[in-house]
């Protein structure tokens, strides 16, 4: 079904949650059958060979997944690995929260008083961001997103958090609005744009 060019997204279901599911944007290098040569556009640190995982793509204006499994993994940038597909693709529409990894899209935030923060990914309820701060599970915090020159402020509560390194962690959000804020209506527009300038960079490179 799928052919050399085609633009898809990894998704690992390891890092799924009950309402989010994290897409990995990649390009199809050579079809061979039931097994595909795919390059991603970034690092993916979770992934090894025997790795479970989906193919979401795009088919007749319809967004499909498939079950898949990694069975080889190259050991340099960009990032390409073999995927196995298992079964058949069935629809990926549904009411998930895709969450739309969008590390190097330069996308900043600023939470409590830490400025620049770097978002790691973002979906249309909340988003992730690498922070130095000290934000337990549950608290909540004013947040502002600066994206392509506008800068959409809401209230967040944090849900997750992850140490990276001894000094930087992981932290996950959920968003909701107060008077006045604009964050949480503004972030599927915000998911949807990531996405699309993604498959736009893909096709450049295609």
């Amino acid at each position: 079904m799928l052919k050399k060019d085609d633009k898809v997204f990894l998704r690992l279901p390891r890092e799924d949650s009950p309402t989010k599911r994290v897409l990995r944007p990649g390009i199809v290098i050579e079809p061979e059958s039931d097994a595909y040569l795919i390059q991603l556009e970034e690092l993916c640190p979770g992934i090894e060979e025997s790795t479970d995982a989906f193919l979401h793509f795009e088919v007749a204006r319809k967004f499909l997944q498939q079950s898949a499994s990694v069975v080889q993994k190259g050991l340099e940038e960009p990032l390409v690995i073999v995927a196995q597909l298992h079964g058949t693709p069935v629809s990926a529409e549904g009411r998930q929260s895709f969450r739309v990894s969008c590390l190097g899209s330069n996308i900043k935030a600023t939470v409590a008083d830490e400025t620049a923060c770097e978002v790691v990914d973002v979906s249309a309820t909340g988003f992730a961001f690498y922070g130095r701060g000290d934000y337990e599970i549950g608290r909540r915090v004013q947040v502002t997103i600066s994206y392509e020159g506008k800068e959409h402020k809401g209230q967040g509560t944090i849900q997750s958090l992850r140490r990276m390194t001894p000094r930087m962690l992981r932290y996950g959000v959920h968003c909701s609005d107060g008077t006045g804020d604009t964050l949480a209506r503004s972030l599927a527009a915000i998911n949807v744009a990531v996405q699309s300038e993604q498959l736009r960079r893909l096709a450049r490179k295609s």
